[in-house]
């Protein structure tokens, strides 16, 4: 089997890739993680009416039913990032879903959750071509970290989470938005990465498609070695299938700053809802 035949099980006669080479080689990374997405759409067609493909994890109800594109975030913002996600799905028939976990604890010290706490602006491209941003606090850092997601406040005494919801559903009312609290479900899958991961993958097998970019870089490589690699081997090992990942990013800017900010027309609104006034 090579890397391509998304749809071949897999055969113990060919050797998967080790861990080291993926993470020493980004083309054999990205050909073996990800799979372009109209085949990943005609691939989870074929799988769903398939009886003989058996995964040991039920999907919840929130993947029953009708097909999802799945993008997880503890707790999603309408960022550049989550426009991405949306506007892939302009053209083709698979409902979004964002997977969260409001129970998961808030801390600075993680890129995305430091986002929802500090909201950050883009305001295009400077003379020498670097990103102009400017960001503002939403939250009192020292009373969230630590916390539960779902405890945590704005500086105006609002539920963090509403206040990114509401966000949300401001930006695009016209959509059928659904978001999954999976607060419950890692609580009985092991409620750590390292422990819920397997189980997480094995629901993109046959029940949707998970849209994410996993990086080698500094801050993200951990996770991919440690975790994240480890569980989708064995997830491929088990069912003879790989769970279905389209890359949300563009892998040659994944990771950029750029992703985790938002529209610089959205910053009004937002701070007047912060009730913070900038000086003149």
């Amino acid at each position: 089997m090579t890397n391509n035949t998304i749809g071949v099980k897999y055969s113990t006669e060919n050797a998967l890739p080790s861990i080291d080479l993926l993470i020493s080689n980004r083309e054999v990374f990205n050909s073996f993680i990800y799979t372009p997405l109209e085949e990943a759409l005609a691939e989870l067609d074929k799988r769903r009416n398939d009886e003989s493909i058996q995964v040991d994890i039920k999907a919840p109800l929130a993947l029953q039913g009708e097909a999802k594109a799945v993008m997880f975030r503890q707790l999603v913002t309408p960022n550049y990032e989550i426009r991405r996600f949306l506007s892939l799905l302009d053209s083709i028939k698979l409902k979004p879903l964002f997977w969260e976990y409001h129970n998961d604890k808030f801390t600075s010290n993680n890129e995305w959750k430091h986002s929802l706490g500090r909201l950050f602006f883009y305001h295009g491209r400077g003379k020498q071509g670097g990103a102009k941003i400017d960001s503002k606090n939403a939250i009192d850092f020292n009373l969230a970290n630590g916390r539960k997601i779902s405890e945590v406040k704005t500086i105006t005494g609002e539920s963090l989470i509403d206040f990114h919801h509401h966000l949300f559903s401001r930006r695009f009312p016209d959509l059928d938005l659904e978001f999954f609290d999976a607060s419950e479900w890692f609580h009985h899958n092991g409620e750590v990465a390292k422990d819920y991961y397997k189980s997480f993958l094995a629901l993109f097998v046959k029940d949707a498609i998970l849209f994410e970019n996993f990086m080698l870089d500094e801050k993200e490589l951990s996770f991919t070695r440690d975790i994240f690699l480890p569980a989708f081997i064995e997830v491929y090992r088990s069912t003879g299938l790989k769970p279905l990942i389209v890359s949300l990013e563009p892998t040659d800017i994944e990771g950029d700053r750029f992703w985790i900010c938002h529209p610089h027309e959205d910053k009004e609104y937002i701070l007047n809802r912060l009730g913070i006034q900038e000086a003149e």
